[in-house]
């Protein structure tokens, strides 16, 4: 441990930080005690054998799973689109636990990865593939490996030493908000060798390493609202373009490969590097490239589907529905796309303005290839709903079967977890219900009694009284969701 505090090194490493960030940070008491705090398990990690760390993480996983009931939510969430949409009960519960476990357990031993010995490494770390690998990121080639976050990918950086015939040696990561902890950790990444590049810093020194050759790795599967919007296990959601952007500046002398490690014991893994992504003819647009890097990653990760990091929301909705897409994109989500993107709206409280509201419920559907609209509604307006070719599912909220289990019914639980709820009208008991649903994006207007719950609320114009009209409809939808008009509009 250096002498000096550590809020100086910051300071002198102040010109190395903006050259990775483009920004200086202000250091923090708060970004202090975390540091301190984290050093101090840093030593005692060091000092501890690696199976020990692993069943550590366990434990804690075990507790995670027992008090993050949110998160418990999101694995489930994340396991039916990637396992099956009709996992439910015992199985999916059984799976959810056993992910959150296997993921704990993962990323305490990432942090023992970088503290290993030599030694210690090459009992815990078995490389696959790593010849071929080498082979395409010679000679001026660069390989583009994409990552998931899968086992404990703080591997790669480690496996530097290993390959000393390459010129350059280098990954994309996402620099931290605590200065003092950014630094601690890019030092450790780097320490063998790997370079380390933050998408805060530009593209400049990636783009120049795709051009002079080498192995550079993208964590390829994190969802990204600036990104393209492509199915990913077939359910579409934001992807980066990164890994297709780069191997097209290579002009000829890329290679994309699909990387990752899996966890085979207690404290070790494999890391699976010789599986190059073969496109096939006429792949040429970052869309279509970008396609064929989720198909390979999916492959990857269906190995051991439990290794996967599912603890985040990786199928976000963001208020943009209609994200901007060519006509080769939204052909590939027709081609690729299994579950649809669902919309469930809680029919407006009054007849009138229900039919006020059906331009904006073509808007909806028109919107993009993969949307597929619920109706929550009186089963006085069952008829009046079904009628309407846009809403592919009618539930009734005041019959004798509550709306979450005919919800859960087996024809409409098989679609999948729903993404977006519009709460257009409904009660507090229909609330308390639909919480069950969650984590889903909500929608609704300012005037609504649960607006305080809701992600993005609607505000009318002041002098506006009565029913919402088609007019206020078509105007929320463009300035909030930036829905296209309507074909014959």
């Amino acid at each position: 441990m250096s002498a000096v505090p550590p809020e100086k090194e910051a300071a002198t490493k102040a010109t190395t930080s903006a050259g990775r960030s483009g920004e200086n940070h202000k250091v923090s008491f708060g970004h202090r005690i975390t540091y301190y705090l984290y050093k101090v398990m840093c030593i005692g990690i060091k000092c501890t054998d690696v199976r020990a760390v692993a069943l550590f993480g366990r434990g804690i996983g075990y507790l995670v799973w027992l008090f993050a009931a949110r998160r418990r939510k999101i694995v489930a969430r994340n396991l039916r689109i990637v396992v099956d949409p009709t996992l439910r009960g015992r199985r999916l519960n059984s799976m959810v636990r056993r992910n959150i476990v296997r993921t704990t357990m993962n990323l305490a031993c990432s942090l023992k990865t970088g503290l290993m010995k030599q030694r210690e490494m090459e009992k815990s770390i078995r490389l696959e593939g790593a010849e071929h690998f080498e082979k395409c990121g010679s000679n001026g080639h660069t390989v583009i490996s994409c990552i998931p976050h899968a086992g404990n990918w703080e591997v790669l950086a480690r496996i530097r030493p290993y390959f000393r015939r390459v010129p350059r040696f280098a990954s994309m990561y996402r620099r931290l908000s605590n200065p003092l902890l950014e630094d601690f950790v890019y030092l450790s990444r780097t320490r063998y060798g790997c370079e380390m590049y933050s998408k805060e810093s530009g593209l400049r020194e990636v783009l120049k390493l795709a051009k002079g050759g080498g192995l550079l790795g993208v964590l390829s599967d994190q969802f990204t609202n600036e990104g393209v919007y492509l199915p990913y296990f077939g359910k579409v959601t934001g992807v980066t373009p990164l890994p297709a952007l780069i191997y097209k500046r290579c002009k000829g002398k890329g290679h994309l490969f699909s990387v990752f490690t899996r966890n085979t014991g207690l404290g070790r893994w494999d890391a699976v590097l010789g599986r190059e992504i073969n496109l096939p003819e006429n792949c040429e647009s970052l869309s279509a490239i970008t396609m064929q890097v989720n198909l390979a990653l999916e492959q990857c990760q269906n190995e051991n589907i439990l290794d996967g990091f599912w603890m985040h929301h990786r199928w976000k909705s963001t208020n943009e529905f209609a994200h901007a897409m060519d006509a080769e994109t939204r052909e590939l989500i027709r081609q690729y796309a299994k579950l649809p993107f669902r919309i469930l709206i809680v029919e407006p409280d009054s007849a009138k303005e229900a039919e006020q509201f059906l331009p904006s419920l073509q808007r909806l559907k028109n919107s993009r290839v993969d949307a597929e609209i619920t109706i929550l509604c009186k089963e006085e307006r069952m008829d009046f709903w079904k009628k309407q070719e846009e809403v592919t599912f009618c539930v009734p909220t005041d019959g004798r079967i509550s709306p979450m289990k005919l919800l859960e019914a087996d024809e409409i639980y098989a679609n999948g977890p729903f993404d977006i709820l519009l709460m257009l009208g409904g009660s507090h008991r229909l609330w308390r219900q639909l919480q069950k649903l969650f984590p889903l994006s909500v929608f609704g207007w300012k005037d609504h009694p649960l607006s305080r719950h809701f992600r993005w609320s609607y505000k009318r114009a002041e002098d506006a009284t009565g029913p919402h009209t088609a007019a206020e409809y078509e105007d929320v939808f463009t300035r909030y969701h930036h829905l296209p008009p309507l074909p014959h509009s």
